[in-house]
């Protein structure tokens, strides 16, 4: 990729800042919240100039897939760990995005596109969804955004459309219990949230005010079905990982082992803040234009 350590790191410094809190931060801040996931999954990043070297040490190996606005190129892991890296047209790197690939998926309505003012050209979010039902008023159990590392390559996907999507939440911060029980034993009382809980946080503000656009932010609690200790084979450096069963989903959860000193223990509960990284999966029916182009029409 010509140029990509040059023009990577920039251009990410705006879209890092929003994603985090969607508001101007400094520059300590923005630093935080890229080795926040960054290290979710095995990498430490303390700079834009860090993710540009990184991104230039990955796209050796990256697999490309050719969208309208450029072309995505992933690394991926054995461990699910993936970075997503962004060209343009003239194949100067433009961005980047953290993903996990994980077993869990849930199944959902896409209703919608999101994209934000200081987002790349291949950047790009959903409004969905969970569990979609007929049944007013949401029409299913709860509202949800996600940004989703590959956005263009669902272009021709028609809205709204239901379907399975391969869920990663990075912790941003995160309490661990060993038990349900310690759960419920540390929220007594009324109000308190279920072992089993979404709040979409990203879609509005506390007072209850809409957030446009939204955030793929969420306060989650969960329980926890699976969980290990991953290693990142390009850096040799750990990070938790657990498969939650949330209120009507599971999602692959990853946590920068700062954040906890041990994996979260099987039938333990996870609580705390999230960003949500999802990738829809569809299929459409492949013509003679993708045949003839090598284009994949599987997600």
């Amino acid at each position: 990729m010509r140029s990509l350590r040059a023009s990577i790191a920039p251009c990410r410094r705006g879209a890092i800042a929003r994603q985090a809190a969607g508001s101007d931060m400094a520059a300590e801040a923005v630093r935080k919240f890229m080795a926040n996931h960054y290290a979710s999954i095995g990498f430490r990043i303390e700079s834009p100039e860090d993710l540009g070297k990184l991104a230039e040490q990955l796209a050796v190996d990256a697999e490309p897939t050719k969208v309208s606005n450029g072309h995505y190129l992933r690394w991926s892991s054995p461990s699910g760990a993936e970075i997503w890296l962004q060209a343009d047209r003239s194949n100067v790197g433009v961005g980047a995005a953290p993903h996990f690939a994980g077993e869990a998926e849930l199944r959902a309505q896409l209703t919608g596109r999101v994209t934000r003012e200081d987002d790349t050209e291949l950047d790009g979010a959903f409004r969905a969804i969970v569990d979609p039902s007929d049944e007013p008023p949401i029409g299913g159990a709860y509202p949800l955004v996600f940004d989703s590392p590959d956005f263009l390559c669902h272009r021709d996907l028609s809205l709204p459309a239901t379907l399975s999507v391969q869920m990663a939440a990075f912790a941003h911060e995160i309490t661990v219990y060993d038990t349900v029980a310690a759960y419920k034993a540390a929220h007594p009382g009324p109000g308190k949230f279920a072992s089993r809980s979404l709040i979409p946080s990203g879609t509005f503000e506390p007072g209850g005010a809409a957030i446009e656009p939204p955030l793929a932010q969420a306060i989650m609690t969960g329980h926890v079905r699976r969980s290990g200790l991953r290693v990142n084979e390009h850096s040799g450096l750990p990070f938790h990982w657990a498969e939650v069963e949330s209120y009507s989903a599971v999602f692959d959860v990853v946590i920068d082992p700062e954040l906890v000193g041990a994996v979260p223990p099987v039938g333990g509960v996870v609580s705390g803040t999230f960003w949500l990284s999802g990738r829809p999966r569809w299929t459409r029916k492949r013509t003679m234009l993708d045949r003839l182009l090598g284009r994949r029409t599987a997600h």
